[in-house]
């Protein structure tokens, strides 16, 4: 969600639906205001430097830096969107065909809300997943992790939107934690104990080199003690999302108890007690997730680079 226009207008890009909605409380001049809205959504860089999310800040369009949106939103006329005067057509296209309002109550007040509605290409994940494959091949062969597991995270955790907010906080792709997972992959990758900041969270290639960092560590460090490579995985993605402490407790409250009990049980039996007792039914989806996604990058990850 960006907001523009001292919070009048505002732009929610949601990449689970493939919708974006655009609108405006603006009165004195709202087709106006919802068409400046439009263009500045269509063609908001892919630059988090030029993007302040958490104020109203209006956004620095240049023409040296790609759209974020660039062939994920297509023209009337199937055609990717990059410049204003390709922008600007679309948006008032917009306005005729796709757009409608509803009234609001703002403090006590009736206010109409104007907007439009547009839909991303329906291959959404796998054209996102294109743009960051140099950056998941390079950080996943650096921190060795395999780069599908890398991809199904970020396709869980974020559906490959860069500017992705929760409400822990975390941020970006991977969706780090700043103060806990984030200072773990910070202090791997670069050698220093220092809380990343969201800005910084938000650069796709500090995002996804401190999301496989802290992959690394749950892997090789974390939860080393876990024998079966397959089990250990299945440990490390539940992990990710709840913290490994929380995976041992699935097992047994002491963690060399747990530990022996996991090496016991084949990779099947690993994954089957996570799912049905890990403390959180989050975390239960979650691991079911990552697993089913992760298998739908096998082929076009692992094959790509050989």
């Amino acid at each position: 969600m960006k907001y523009t226009q001292n919070y009048k207008s505002r732009a929610i890009v949601d990449f689970d639906s493939g919708e974006i909605l655009v609108e405006t409380l603006d009165d004195q001049d709202p087709q106006r205001s919802l068409k400046n809205a439009v263009v500045t959504t269509l063609l908001t860089p892919q630059d988090p430097r030029s993007v302040d999310l958490f104020s109203d800040k209006e956004i620095v369009l240049t023409n040296d830096k790609e759209p974020y949106l660039l062939g994920l939103v297509l023209d009337q006329q199937n055609k990717p969107i990059r410049t204003p005067a390709e922008a600007e057509p679309f948006a008032s296209y917009l306005l005729e065909k796709k757009s409608g309002t509803r009234t609001v109550d703002q403090e006590g007040t009736k206010k109409t809300v104007q907007y439009v509605t547009m839909g991303m290409v329906s291959n959404l994940p796998m054209k996102q997943a294109e743009k960051y494959r140099t950056l998941v091949h390079q950080f996943a062969q650096e921190y060795n992790i395999s780069p599908s597991l890398v991809f199904a995270v970020i396709r869980t955790e974020s559906n490959f939107n860069p500017y992705a907010v929760s409400s822990a906080p975390a941020y970006g792709l991977m969706q780090l934690v700043p103060t806990s997972g984030g200072r773990e992959a910070y202090r791997k990758a670069k050698g220093q104990d220092v809380a990343p900041s969201r800005e910084y969270l938000f650069d796709p290639a500090n995002n996804v080199e401190l999301g496989t960092a802290y992959l690394n560590v749950l892997m090789f460090k974390q939860l080393e003690a876990v024998d079966h490579n397959v089990s250990r995985e299945y440990c490390v993605i539940a992990a990710y999302n709840t913290g490994p402490s929380n995976v041992f407790r699935t097992f047994s409250r002491d963690r060399t108890t747990a530990v022996n009990q996991i090496n016991s049980l084949q990779p099947a039996g690993v994954y089957d007690q996570l799912r049905k007792s890990l403390p959180y039914e989050e975390t239960r989806h979650y691991l079911e997730k990552v697993t089913g996604y992760r298998k739908s990058f096998v082929s076009s990850s692992e094959s790509s680079n050989q």
